[in-house]
């Protein structure tokens, strides 16, 4: 089992041996006590610790002081193209996946000078906003909020315990026939409040999908903003070459 340097970092190849090792646990499986396990791999025990460190930020083991490493289970990935308008929500399902919500907060707020303009408003018009965590698999993997016009969903329009998606929600109402969107996706650190939210340190780099979502005839209906843990998601784009 010991390691074959290359020219990668040592902690890089450790973190990839005990991905192997892991191949052979079931989730709640301990692993050996970190003396052994940095003999068995020929590595300093300080480079294991870096190896385990990137593997719990990752969630995929967790480490009790004066217990132990434990192994996690593999760790959830939602793959999706860009090409495709879907939610968090209809994204987990076909991938059999269940989401669920925490933290939701629904208010009405006049809007952002920053909000109303992408959405063609007058700052101080009013919006709902929609904010929550998204949860699979026990573990938060993303932080969405929305913001829509109040002549199109209020407050008092959303169930109490709102579990869904806005997207789907608009998406329903034949009034509205939302359609298409026009998407940014940029790296933003987490910080604090994020961080929080998310449960992963404040530097952590998560991916910020801003979206603003349009009817058939190009009104703009909602500004979604999608903070994702980038190692529980997996996105790629088609691309053609142009004649």
């Amino acid at each position: 089992m010991k390691i074959k340097p290359d020219n990668r970092p040592l902690y890089q190849q450790a973190e990839e041996a005990l991905n192997q090792l892991m191949k052979g646990l079931s989730p709640g499986d301990k692993f050996p006590p970190e003396p052994a396990l940095a003999r068995s791999l020929g590595i300093s025990r300080a480079t294991l610790r870096e190896a385990l460190r990137n593997l719990e930020e990752k969630q995929v083991i967790t480490r009790r002081q004066g217990v132990g490493t434990f192994y996690n289970g593999p760790r959830v990935t939602i793959d999706s193209g860009l090409e495709t308008l879907a939610s968090v929500d209809t994204l987990a399902l076909r991938q059999g996946l269940h989401c669920t919500t925490s933290g939701l907060e629904v208010a009405g707020e006049p809007a952002r000078a920053e909000d109303a303009a992408p959405l063609g408003l007058t700052p101080g018009t009013p919006v709902t906003i929609v904010r929550r965590v998204k949860v699979a698999d026990g573990r938060p993997i993303a932080y969405l909020v929305d913001v829509v016009p109040q002549s199109v969903i209020a407050p008092a329009d959303l169930p109490q315990g709102f579990d869904g998606s806005v997207l789907d929600l608009l998406t329903t109402r034949r009034d509205l026939a939302a359609s298409h969107a026009a998407a940014d996706i940029t790296p933003v650190k987490a910080g604090r409040e994020l961080g929080s939210r998310l449960q992963v340190p404040a530097a952590t780099v998560l991916l910020l999908l801003e979206e603003t979502i349009y009817t058939r005839d190009g009104a703009p209906v909602d500004l979604s903003r999608s903070y994702f843990v980038p190692r529980f998601f997996q996105f790629h784009l088609l691309r053609r070459i142009a004649f």
